[in-house]
């Protein structure tokens, strides 16, 4: 008889056999581990120990190897998560449209599944800054910090409307990439490859057609928990002047509404660096999850709610007593 376990075994084997370079490399496995929800394959690596877990979330077109080096060095300190969201890096299609909720709800069910603890500080760069912050609110009696780097706002559509009007005509324009680099190692390679995937230029297209939504579903949530947020913003100019509109400055003001969203907020402008943060200025990111990481300890310590987290079925979401 095939059972569930037998199921499992082949998915997650097709997954594994589908990531394998079409050109003259080994097959490669990935440092971290593949997890089975309902009919997906996802990927997570966590790295470090020290309690609460730091979960990063990327940007749109980026996989977990982006952060890996990032995750890497913070590890030493916490506990760092990077996965792969639905159709990226390591990880298979997603099920249903692929929005922020979609998206927390899967990130739930991936923590869930592979047993990884709370209290959790959700990291997230662009488009996963909207991870962040529903994953916080939804699940707030599990999260205890959020940094957002150089996040998507969900007024950015409206507020940069003059450069969507001049863009609404052309037609939706994904680059692949190239053969990778020679300089780059067999980790580096693997991942350059699997982010120019058809699967993964499918994830692509379909988040960027769901954004509205995703911006929505943020922008109708209740307040966020009032926890440490860290606010980290590009310094250099990526937006053009169009029709005599600063659409730059519109995008640092809105950086700048993201304080509001809890009274332990601050924010941190990097001056040399562009919308890639994670790779202009990655110990900037490191010191202000720390930062986090040291608040956010403190603030468990002095609270009953936390020190008495417990497992419950319900959403299929973990609480456990005494994490420390």
């Amino acid at each position: 008889m095939f059972c569930l376990t037998n199921l499992r075994i082949v998915l997650i084997t097709l997954c594994l056999l589908s990531l394998t370079s079409t050109q003259a490399d080994e097959p490669f496995r990935p440092p971290g581990k593949f997890v089975y929800i309902d009919s997906q394959v996802m990927y997570i690596d966590c790295l470090g120990n020290s309690s609460p877990t730091v979960l990063i979330d990327v940007g749109l077109g980026d996989s977990s190897a982006n952060w890996y080096k990032l995750a890497k060095q913070l590890s030493s300190d916490v506990r760092v998560c990077v996965y792969d969201r639905a159709g990226y890096g390591w990880s298979n299609t997603g099920p249903g449209e692929r929005t922020t909720a979609q998206i927390s709800y899967e990130l739930n069910r991936l923590l869930f599944e592979a047993e990884i603890p709370p209290p959790y500080i959700l990291v997230g760069h662009s488009f996963g800054g909207f991870t962040a912050r529903y994953f916080a609110t939804t699940y707030s009696d599990i999260t205890v910090g959020v940094v957002l780097v150089d996040s998507s706002h969900p007024e950015q559509i409206e507020r940069l409307a003059k450069l969507d009007k001049q863009h609404k005509d052309e037609p939706l324009k994904i680059s692949r990439r190239e053969a990778p680099p020679e300089w780059m190692n067999k980790f580096e390679r693997q991942w350059y490859l699997l982010n120019a995937s058809r699967k993964a230029t499918v994830a692509q297209m379909s988040e960027l057609a769901g954004f509205a939504t995703s911006a929505q579903q943020v922008s109708s949530l209740g307040p966020m928990p009032n926890i440490p947020l860290a606010v980290i913003s590009r310094g250099k100019i990526q937006l053009p002047i169009i029709d005599g509109v600063e659409l730059e400055q519109q995008w640092q003001l809105m950086q700048k509404d993201l304080l509001s969203l809890t009274t332990h907020s601050w924010q941190e402008i990097i001056k040399d660096s562009g919308h890639q943060v994670y790779t202009d200025a990655p110990d900037v990111i490191i010191e202000n999850i720390l930062k986090v990481v040291e608040m956010s300890r403190k603030n468990m310590m002095n609270s009953y709610s936390y020190n008495n987290l417990i497992y419950s079925g319900e959403n299929n979401t973990i609480r456990l007593r005494n994490f420390f």
